[in-house]
């Protein structure tokens, strides 16, 4: 054993000037490019999940819950006192067109404004704070989604008229709009606007309909448990997830990044091929010293070990290099990224830069175990030379 610390301490890493040195560092700097490159894809495909899961937990809720299609005048109240859940807020939807310099379809979400504030952040969707004195002089006000409202040419303080599709026939309805929102999803800021639930009800002739509920559910508490309770609450109420209502996105990204990583693992195990060529030649340059020791008794595992942990503390080098340029990497790509992204396919136009810690150790994990895989290839050629023949060579 201390002869095998003996030659680290003296062949680690070799003298300046020599071949071995220009390998070594080549075999470094493949590994710190490989592990760079793989924390950036990593940390942007993080980033558009924890975008996505903001933005769609924003709109759906933590946790919806249908109840039958029975009107029960106490369901709120009795939903609300369950434990695990913070608030409650009703609402409905239903289909219509909105027309003004243009046409566009949208569905119609009723929702009840005072409390639903309790629930969805609005301050943070609405790009101006509707003009509160004004909405209330009008039951039938409307916030559009941003790209609804582009579309149409549309702002605060404009009239749209509201096509609602009925057996009776079409009927043209005018509402003021007092806000725009943006969720952050390109087809939902298209697709989706906002009404008086008491407006939509009575517009589509649903008051016998109970309606849907968003809730907020208590910090800290699993969604899975809450929506277990109000199950068994509730007889025959249904209850869904955020990640439930929007779950082939969520698995589609999540699919990608496990894919991306995947491929990308490869580039750095190119990168750890490199360590078996330092490794052959170090070989090839300590064949005298390992036969030497060899012939003076050393085991076999020492010769194994000195080999593999001289291609592990590369790996190991080259990692942290490699983090360390990742980290910096990302900060610069998140600040100073040119918008090349179309909003209407990413429903973003920068790159979201979101760093994980398990990410990052996954990626400094996989590295290393290639790099040391890698390394036992030399290795067990130098092991198993015979000390005899090199020392007759020499």
């Amino acid at each position: 054993m201390r002869a095998v610390i003996f030659l680290l301490k003296r062949y680690i890493f070799p003298h300046r000037g020599s071949l071995l040195t220009l390998a070594l560092w080549v075999s470094v700097a493949g590994v710190a490019l490989g592990i760079m490159q793989l924390m950036l894809v990593l940390s942007v495909m993080s980033g558009f999940i924890d975008l996505f899961q903001t933005n769609y937990t924003r709109i759906s809720s933590e946790l919806v819950v249908i109840p039958k299609q029975k009107k029960d005048p106490n369901f709120e109240t009795a939903l609300t006192a369950l434990e695990g859940l913070e608030s409650v807020t009703p609402f409905g939807l239903g289909q219509a067109m909105v027309i003004h310099n243009g046409v566009g379809g949208v569905t119609l979400e009723g929702i009840e404004v005072q409390s639903s504030q309790k629930v969805t952040p609005w301050k943070e969707i609405w790009l101006d704070e509707p003009d509160w004195k004004e909405q209330s002089k009008d039951d039938y006000w409307i916030w559009l989604g941003v790209q609804l409202a582009q579309k149409l040419g549309v702002k605060p303080g404009d009239m749209v008229d509201v096509l609602i599709p009925s057996s009776r026939g079409r009927r043209i309805i005018p509402f003021r709009v007092t806000a725009i929102t943006k969720f952050g999803i390109y087809d939902h800021d298209m697709r989706y606007a906002r009404i008086d639930l008491n407006v939509l009800k009575e517009i589509f002739r649903t008051h016998h309909v109970e309606p849907m509920y968003k809730t907020k559910v208590v910090s800290g508490v699993p969604l899975e448990t809450v929506a277990l309770e109000v199950q068994s609450s509730f007889d025959g109420a249904e209850t869904r997830l955020w990640s439930q209502v929007h779950e082939n996105i969520f698995r589609a990204v999540q699919h990608q990044k496990g894919l991306l990583f995947l491929i990308l693992e490869i580039i750095v195990a190119l990168a750890a091929v490199n360590v078996v060529n330092l490794l052959m030649m170090s070989s090839y340059h300590r064949r005298r010293d390992v036969a030497i020791l060899r012939a003076m008794g050393m085991k076999l595992r020492w010769v194994l070990g000195f080999f593999v942990a001289q291609g592990a503390a590369v790996g190991f080098v080259g990692i942290l290099l490699g983090v360390a340029l990742g980290y910096v990497l990302c900060f610069f790509v998140e600040k100073f990224q040119p918008e090349i992204l179309s909003e209407k396919i990413y429903n973003v136009s920068r790159l979201p830069i979101q760093v994980h810690f398990s990410d990052v150790l996954l990626v400094c994990v996989a590295g290393f175990i290639l790099c040391v895989v890698f390394s036992l290839i030399p290795a067990v050629g130098a092991a198993i030379a015979r000390p005899a023949t090199t020392l007759r060579d020499e």
